[in-house]
């Protein structure tokens, strides 16, 4: 009975440590989440709803699907964002990253990935921004402040149709 007592004493002090690092924002062995900002970093007036929320948006939905797919993209025109960031990259103004090591990627190494995709720009069918999230409760409206984009080329099945989206890289924003 003690050593019962022993071990769910010890994996409750693990559980409250690890619930600390979450409340922090980070996470062991994860180095691409930001702390949470003080709340003397806060804007005026603003209270923190989230921090590192990943959204995504497929901005290329299949004609064929849900139709409100397509209306709730109906307003998207980021071909300009797109090519900016692009041009940034290969003008290297602009350092990107990959998806999974979080390493950065040369303008060369962007290049072989749009060339994996036969430089077709139109086939970046997904977004997917990382935000903090923010209230301003006297004015009743919420900010959204973008961090970072990851765009996300069209995969195929034999059909035609888009299975899956392959993660090209991430770009820091300001």
């Amino acid at each position: 009975m003690l050593i019962i007592i022993a071990v769910m004493t010890a994996s409750c002090g693990e559980r409250a440590s690890s619930k600390r690092d979450s409340d922090t924002g980070s996470e062991p062995g994860n180095a691409t989440l930001s702390p949470r900002p003080p709340a003397a970093e806060l804007p005026a007036g603003a209270v923190l709803v989230a921090t590192d929320i990943v959204t995504e948006i497929i901005v290329r939905p299949d004609p064929d699907g849900d139709p409100w797919d397509t209306e709730k993209v109906a307003g998207y025109q980021g071909e300009a964002m797109v090519d900016n960031i692009f041009s940034r990259i290969y003008d290297g103004t602009m350092t990107v990253y990959d998806y999974h090591s979080g390493e950065a990627l040369s303008p060369a190494e962007v290049r072989k990935i749009e060339e994996e995709f036969k430089n077709d720009r139109s086939k970046i069918g997904k977004l997917s921004f990382t935000e903090d999230w923010y209230y301003y409760p006297g004015e009743n409206r919420v900010e959204k402040k973008s961090k970072s984009v990851t765009f996300g080329y069209e995969l195929y099945n034999n059909l035609g149709k888009v299975y899956a989206y392959r993660a090209a890289f991430r770009a820091d924003l300001n």
